[in-house]
Order: structure tokens, then sequence, then C-alpha cells
């Protein structure tokens, strides 16, 4: 409580200090002096970021930030990191060569590889780290469950298109969802803004809020949902299917039959 405590005053002087000096709001994500970076979020129900990257950074040679310190209070999570230096992929992907492009993908096949040979402790929930609820953009921006199984998972999925479909159209589609996939640790947010390069090299991968214990089709989904703002590159769309070599695509349609209909962004 004593180091959340440190962190809130940091953080209540600098939005007073943006505000009044800088004429702009303090975002979640301060870049502090000395090379630290401090993410804040304020969602209890979920597992900690901070003790996510650590899990991940325990478990495989994904490359991440270096987490200092992981720790609540105040009605917020703070999760204070070593900065890495690099390009946002989102920034730097059209202005790679096809070499470069080619590494990139590569080495994120091997690191959502790695991901999938974690062994889940919770058999076939589907959760967050520790057995937490999960937050997914995709289906509400307050936490769910946690799902004993991924049918609990997909009944989820199509109560969260009720409001913008008819009972006799989800019917139909909650019947061809498939409730039988492998359950694989997914990223959740597999984006180009959420990885870091310095030319055909991945340097971190960053934002791990979303991730946990998924279907192992969702983390294609998830990909395809919101991959690179307009103009669509469909260079990066091709490096998903590469990168995530299985063969998605029908699920990836099946769930476009509900997110499609769904209306505004969570």
């Amino acid at each position: 409580m004593f180091l959340a405590a440190i962190l809130q005053l940091y953080v209540s002087v600098r939005a007073w200090y943006d505000w009044e000096w800088r004429g702009q709001w303090t975002g979640r994500v301060l870049f502090m002096p000395l090379g630290l970076v401090l993410k804040i979020s304020s969602k209890p129900r979920i597992a900690h970021e901070g003790n996510i990257i650590r899990f991940v950074r325990a478990h495989t040679s994904i490359p991440l930030p270096r987490v200092l310190a992981a720790t609540e209070g105040f009605g917020r999570r703070f999760t204070l990191m070593r900065q890495v230096r690099g390009d946002n992929l989102e920034a730097a992907w059209r202005d790679l060569d096809r070499g470069q492009r080619a590494s990139i993908v590569e080495q994120l096949r091997s690191f959502v590889l790695q991901l999938r040979a974690l062994p889940s402790p919770h058999g076939a929930a589907i959760c967050g780290l520790d057995g937490a609820a999960c937050i997914d953009s995709r289906v509400s921006s307050h936490a769910v469950g946690p799902f004993s199984n991924e049918g609990a998972f997909n009944d989820c999925l199509v109560d969260a298109a009720d409001p913008y479909t008819d009972d006799t159209t989800l019917r139909d589609i909650r019947s061809r969802m498939r409730d039988t996939h492998r359950i694989v640790f997914t990223h959740g947010d597999l984006a180009p803004r959420n990885i870091l390069v310095r030319g055909g090299t991945v340097v971190a991968m960053i934002d791990w809020e979303e991730s946990g214990w998924f279907p192992e089709h969702w983390e294609f989904v998830k990909a395809m949902y919101f991959p690179m703002p307009n103009p669509r590159d469909e260079g990066w769309m091709e490096a998903v299917r590469d990168i995530l070599s299985d063969d998605y695509e029908q699920d990836w349609l099946m769930d476009r039959e509900l997110s499609d209909r769904m209306v505004g962004a969570f």
C-alpha cells in the first residue's frame, strides 16, 4: 500500500502539471524519468497485468518489458516497468521490406507457439491468470467470466449480441458454434500497436491485459477484429494468417456473424 500511495501521489501531481501547464489530460501510460513507464488501470476483478507479464517472462523467451512493481490501491492498479526502446509496428509496418516482415512474422509465430505450450492449471475453464475473470474488448468493457468451459464462453458471446439480433438468428448461430477447441494461453490483442520492433526484430510484446486461457481460435478472431486502422493493410492480414498457421477462417467468419451485428465499440 505504501508503494501504491507513492505512485498515486506521482500520478496526481503529474495530472495537475499536464493540465495546468500543457493543457492536456494525463493518459493511463506515463513515461517517467530514468527510463521508467507506469501503466494505470482500474479493473479489479481481472488478473493484474504486471503479474501476467511476470508469468510470461518466467515461462517463455518472449521479449517483454521488465516489471519492477505491480501493486494496487486507491481504486487503481499500477504496473511500473522498464521502458523498451523500439518502433511501434503499426507505424513501422508499411516501411519494412519483405525480409524484415518475414522475420517479424516468424518471430511472432514462435511467440504464439510458446504461449500455447503453457499448460493451464484450470482444465477446460476460460479464464485469466490464476483463474480470474477476463476482460475482452470484443465482448464487453466489463470483466466477464471466468467460464467453466467453452460452451459457457460461447453462451456469453451470444448473450452479448442479444440486443442487436433476433432470437431465431442467435439460436441458429449458437447451434453452429464449436464447443470443443483446445484451451490455450492467448495474448488476446495481437495487433501491430502492441508490438515494438527495431528493424526486423521484435523487441517487445506489450498490453497483456486481455490475456488468459481461451479457445485456440480466439487469438485469430481478436487479431482480425481490429488489426490496423484505415487504410486496412492486407499484407498484415495475411501476416496474421501466417503467424497463426492453423486454419481458423471459419471460426472467425462464424464470430463475425455475431460481432458484425453489434452496434458501436465497447
